[in-house]
């Protein structure tokens, strides 16, 4: 028996790709659990932002923000539109980060989804039509076992 050298085959990139793009496409479970807790705390802030109150502080958000004395911060929040379009724009960035992290698994199952076997709306409509026909069936009963047995509880408790 002769043995056989087998290495292991590395994937090789196509010659046109850049390495930036095979780095950013490259998973990294931290980072992605990072992104899931930071993107709540990004649209809450900017909820925060668009409401003009963090908590119950007494001075108002655009109030401290936008005479701050920093340049940058004042470009941002000295006017209530610049603070408001700031805020969505957090709430955006924030709602499209988890939407990024949802995809991986959101894919698996749209593919499933499409295997299944959906009922026709004839089929629909009988089926619901059965449903509700048999709720009102029970609504009906425990309606006369209402009116028939509340007499019987008043008389046996005294009421």
């Amino acid at each position: 028996m002769a043995k056989e050298n087998k290495k292991p085959t590395v994937a090789k990139a196509p010659k046109n790709e850049s390495k930036v793009m095979a780095i950013l496409k490259k998973e990294y479970k931290f980072e992605n659990w990072l992104l899931a807790v930071l993107s709540p705390v990004l649209i809450l802030y900017g909820v925060y932002i668009v409401i003009g109150k963090f908590g119950s502080a007494s001075p108002t958000l655009a109030e401290s923000l936008g005479n701050s004395g920093i340049g940058i911060i004042d470009f941002f929040f000295n006017t209530p539109l610049k603070r408001i379009l700031t805020g969505v724009f957090l709430i955006l960035i924030g709602t499209l980060v988890l939407v990024y992290l949802m995809i991986p698994y959101i894919k698996p199952s749209i593919t499933e989804m499409k295997k299944v076997n959906w009922p026709s709306g004839k089929d629909l409509a009988t089926n619901s039509g059965r449903v509700f026909s048999f709720l009102l069936f029970l609504m009906l009963i425990f309606f006369l076992y209402g009116l028939i047995l509340d007499p019987l509880f008043k008389s046996i408790y005294g009421a």
